[in-house]
This record gives C-alpha cells, sequence and structure tokens, in this order.
C-alpha cells in the first residue's frame, strides 16, 4: 500500500526539516519504504510518499518527525488502479 504523509512545519522550517530527513535517512524505519518527497514552492508544507504494508508502521515512522510539525497519512493508489 501507498501512504502520503504531509508534513506541516512551522513557518520559516521548513530547510530545517529537510536538513534533519537528509541527515537521518528516508530508510530508516523497518517495514517502510521510502518513495519520494516534495517540498511546497509557497507553503510550510512537505509531502513523503511511503509504501508499507502497515498503516501503523508509517503513522510510526512519521511520530519520529513530530519534533518538525503536525503530520496527516493518506492511503493512495495510482490512478491506473483506480
Amino acid at each position: 500500500m501507498k501512504f502520503m504523509i504531509e508534513f506541516q512545519v512551522p513557518p520559516g522550517d521548513k530547510r530545517k526539516a529537510v536538513e534533519a530527513f537528509e541527515q537521518r535517512g528516508p530508510d530508516r524505519d523497518p517495514g517502510v519504504t521510502f518513495c519520494g518527497a516534495w517540498i511546497g514552492a509557497h507553503s510550510d508544507v512537505v509531502f513523503a510518499l511511503a509504501e508499507s504494508t502497515d498503516e501503523a508502521l508509517v503513522t510510526d515512522a512519521a511520530k519520529s518527525w513530530l519534533q518538525h510539525g503536525k503530520f496527516r497519512i493518506v492511503q493512495v493508489v495510482d490512478v491506473v488502479e483506480f
């Protein structure tokens, strides 16, 4: 299953959150595979796409970033699979 994680970071902290992500590495949580990330060009939002067989593992992985802001997780499917 694929999950889009949306992180709302405090105003002005986008760079700090990205640097922390780069230092820790994307695939550090067992059972969760990082597929890509995007930064809001004109907003304080960071998006990450992850794959896992268990949404709870994705939630646990996202919780490790709570010091960088709030998050929400949405399970997504490819348009061709919809």
